[in-house]
């Protein structure tokens, strides 16, 4: 029989590996002495550990591993799934490569872009068809007023979902809202969650358009597809003081706004 560390050595694997998958019941030791609690092994079971190696290279998560040897998974639906799993990761990864591609080649001129989550949100809004550069600041007003007189404001930034089309277009302006406001034009509803691709903009409304150009050609050449409605979120902006909003969204400046500008990607 072979002590712990000659067996480890023949298995390609350390002491403290065998010692784990003995704590984990994976892989025991052919006899344990109980009177100092050393492990042995046998040769016959090299094939047993080589294979929870070969599995563990693969990137076999350790349940999966433990559940084979138990006889209670099939392996061609375990290495299928991992097939799967690695597929989905070189995929990512050539997502990765390309959109550092795009990023190099627009240097310093092009956004900073993020993928991420968005969470689902109640907010109150008005709906209604608009030309591009039609003004918003009076929908928003009469949002933020409604929001204001029923004493539901929460205490996030609003924003402005912006559909498809290079004319008339539908626009949706809302505001974030604890619970439920209607009334005139102003209906409730709640945003879904959703996967972004979004860039950060400081300075006046008039230089978007350029942010958002580059923020599409990041889309398109990182791999992704947009999926549904460009959201614009206002982070820092201009607002009637008789509003009373909350001190930290608000700025003097156009050259302090800071707006965020998301495209749902799939």
């Amino acid at each position: 029989m072979l002590r712990i560390g000659e067996f480890a050595r023949l298995g390609g694997v350390t002491a403290k590996a065998l010692r784990h998958y003995d704590s984990i019941g994976l892989f025991s030791p052919a006899f344990t002495d109980p009177s100092n609690g050393y492990r042995w092994y046998t040769p016959a079971q090299l094939p047993g550990l080589r294979r929870i190696v070969a599995l563990r290279d693969l990137g076999v998560r350790l349940g999966e591993v433990a559940q084979l040897v138990a006889g209670g998974s099939d392996l061609r639906e375990v290495l299928a799934r991992r097939r799967r799993d690695l597929e989905e990761y070189q995929h990512t990864i050539e997502r990765k490569l390309a959109a550092l591609d795009i990023r190099v080649e627009m240097a310093d001129d092009g956004p900073d872009v993020v993928v991420r989550k968005v969470e689902p949100e109640l907010v109150a809004s008005i709906r209604v068809h608009m030309a591009p550069g039609g003004e918003l600041g009076p929908l928003f007003y009469e949002v933020e007023e409604a929001v204001r007189d029923a004493g539901a404001r929460a205490g996030r930034p609003p924003g402005v979902l912006v559909g498809p089309g290079e004319a008339i277009r539908e626009v949706e302006v809302f505001v974030p809202v604890t619970r439920a406001v209607t009334g005139g034009r102003v209906a409730s509803a709640r945003l879904p969650a959703v996967r972004v691709a979004a860039a950060i903009h400081q300075g006046p409304y008039h230089e978007l358009p350029a942010m958002l150009e580059g923020l599409r050609r990041w889309v398109g050449s990182a791999g992704f597809e947009e999926t549904g409605p460009m959201r614009i979120i206002y982070l820092r902006f201009g607002a009637e003081p008789e509003l009373g909003l909350p001190e930290a969204f608000l700025a003097a400046r156009d050259a302090d706004f800071v707006t965020e500008v998301q495209i749902p990607v799939g």
